[in-house]
């Protein structure tokens, strides 16, 4: 047992003496099960209100690191605050055993304008004396501008209230994509409800997402950006969209249907009249689920950008319903004996865990500029020049991507390519994707493991894709893309890498069709030199018997060009540069490496087969 607390808690809590609004109440103990310990104050505020009274309990527990660690408020079980605020966590009693306060920990290390303003200045962390105190005085001026409702300030981040994580069902995640693009399709369903369609993500395991939702006639009022395959019988749910924030004053989430009753009651929410159509949807059915949702901005008192919405487990709707005593065995017998059980009781709400995969949300980190974003890719070749050229488009936020290679991943590819062991003897193509679409799960990632069709057959292939990328090296693909024609112009790129990647050749045309004989004449003197390098450097060998030289680069080099390329094809759709062939070389200075964009400074007067590679 630890019978005195460190010095340090000690001279931080004398510093406390008689600063105005503040009162000791206990003398510091050492909370084994936090790791901490636990003081208790008495705070006056000079403003107050029906959540925030004159006068109240709290408990602060602090690191025994002190003043490193953390420091923590919360209000205390007898005395303490009862209601939930904007910038504090849910705020109920507790159901730890050792604990006096309640679960509502104030956020008064969040960057809030409002706090900032009242009681600024940068958080004295190293400060043994001042940083205890810092927070004890933010906490008084989190209760003043609580008392006067203005922890909400209109140009700071809107801030969704905290759910009951204790009741979070965590078997399972759903999914919904709703952003600014999605917004206008809902303007005109506040208040109403209707059916949602949910759908699997291939390759993780107990999550859903919202494929389509309908209105209550039926209607179609939007899809999920995600490409999915219809189903004849849809799993399905349902969305109850509310007019604003589904909380009670405050801001405090319902954790029970009681409790949702109420919040609705507030907002003129018709809850019986979803209640009774929803029971008539669902009677019988197993693992209902229900989006309850509602339209938020992007900053507080903005207009509205998006729905945000939050699932939830429907209580079991048996299939024969018993009346309630005293009415008689109808419809509304029926209603009101499930009204009174589930809308009237301490049922608690079943929530689920809930994200928003929208592209702003998934893609906030970094992506590619929104131009190259909205094209739909082919590429052709998923060798080891392919493979990081895909990986880069797919997490720089392409949405739709085909992937074209016949070949099979070999041991010898694995110096350089982006797959792994796992793959060997399988399609490049097929498990490029995969692979991708498991890291974009929103984005459409498809795959062809044929070789490139030819004439009308690679029209139809390619008719629905921008842009077209070639990462083969390969002549016979080029002449392919140059014999077809597509009535709409579309983008193409080719890419190949010079000896040791040393360069890289980038050709870019908007036709009909891929200019070969422009392409030819534009790289045909280029092609002694990268010979004469192959010449001199000698073949390399993958062993002893009768094998096809390899095409030397490294795995850095690989993701430098690739990296070059994505970027040149972002500039070009930005329209930042012209079409025609661009030879980049490697260039050194002070051991950083990058490609420059170089001069033609020797022709070759010979006709020369050697082909530009992109390296398997």
């Amino acid at each position: 047992m630890v019978d005195e607390a460190p010095k340090s808690i000690r001279v931080a809590l004398d510093r406390l003496l008689g600063v105005p609004g503040i009162a000791l109440d206990s003398h510091p103990e050492f909370i084994s099960a936090e790791s901490a310990w636990a003081v208790r104050l008495r705070l006056t505020s000079p403003q107050s209100s029906d959540f925030v009274p004159e006068q109240t309990r709290w408990v602060v527990l602090i690191d025994g690191s002190y003043p490193a660690g953390r420091i923590r408020i919360f209000p205390a079980q007898n005395g303490g605050i009862i209601h939930t605020f904007p910038h504090q966590d849910r705020n109920v009693v507790s159901t730890s055993n050792h604990a006096t306060w309640r679960t509502g920990k104030l956020c008064l290390d969040s960057p809030s304008q409002r706090l900032g303003r009242i009681a600024g200045g940068l958080e004295p962390k190293d400060d043994v004396e001042q940083r205890l105190r810092w927070h004890v005085e933010r906490c008084l001026a989190w209760l003043e501008v609580a008392a006067n409702d203005q922890l909400m300030v209109g140009d700071e981040p809107f801030e969704v209230p905290q759910y009951p994580f204790d009741l979070i069902n965590p078997c399972l995640k759903v999914i919904h994509d709703e952003g600014e693009d999605s917004w206008p399709a809902w303007g005109k369903q506040l208040g109403h409800h209707g059916e949602v369609h949910w759908s699997v993500i291939p390759n993780l395991d107990k999550t859903i997402v919202a494929e389509k939702f309908f209105d209550s006639r039926g209607d179609r009022i939007r899809s999920c950006r995600r490409g999915y395959q219809s189903s004849e019988n849809p799993w399905i749910g349902y969305w109850w969209l509310w007019p604003s924030p589904i909380v009670t004053p405050p801001w405090h989430a319902p954790g029970t249907w009681a409790e949702l009753r109420r919040a609705g009651a507030r907002l003129n929410v018709d809850i019986d009249g979803f209640f009774r159509w929803m029971v008539h949807q669902a009677r019988g059915k197993e693992d209902v689920i229900i989006l309850l949702g509602y339209p938020i901005p992007s900053r507080w008192n903005g207009a509205p950008v998006e729905v945000h919405w939050q699932a939830i487990s429907s209580p079991e709707i048996p299939k024969n319903i018993k009346p309630m005593k005293g009415f008689r065995d109808n419809v509304r017998g029926r209603y009101e004996r499930l009204r009174w059980e589930i809308l009237s009781g301490t049922k608690k709400l079943s929530y689920l865990a809930t994200e928003n995969w929208h592209p702003d949300r998934l893609q906030a980190r970094g992506r590619l500029h929104a131009e190259i974003r909205k094209r739909s890719v082919a590429l052709i070749g998923a060798g080891a020049l392919g493979s990081a050229v895909a990986e880069l488009l797919v997490r720089g936020g392409v949405a739709e991507i085909i992937i074209i290679d016949h070949d099979a991943l070999e041991a010898g590819n694995l110096v350089r390519h982006t797959l792994t062991g796992e793959a060997l003897g399988h399609n490049k193509a097929k498990a490029l994707a995969e692979r991708l679409q498991a890291a974009a799960p929103m984005s459409q990632v498809n795959s062809l493991a044929t070789p490139l069709p030819q004439g009308h057959a690679l029209q139809t292939l390619l008719e629905p894709f921008d842009v077209v990328l070639d990462c083969t090296g390969d002549d016979d693909v080029l002449r392919r893309l140059d014999v077809a024609w597509w009535p709409v112009p579309r983008r193409f790129l080719s890419a190949s890498l010079g000896f040791s990647a040393a360069r890289l050749f980038l050709f870019r045309a908007h036709a009909s069709r891929f200019p070969l004989e422009e392409f030819t004449d534009a790289v045909e003197p280029w092609l002694e030199e990268e010979r004469s390098k192959w010449t001199a450097a000698g073949e390399t060998l993958e062993g002893a018997g009768c094998w096809s030289p390899l095409f030397p680069a490294r795995s850095d080099d690989v993701w430098l060009a690739a990296v070059a390329t994505v970027k040149y094809l972002e500039r070009s759709e930005m329209g930042m540069v012209p079409g025609g062939l661009r030879v980049l070389e490697q260039r050194f200075d002070e051991g950083l490496a990058g490609y420059q964009v170089v001069e033609l400074e020797r022709a070759c007067d010979d006709s020369s087969s050697f082909k530009l590679e992109s390296g398997q």
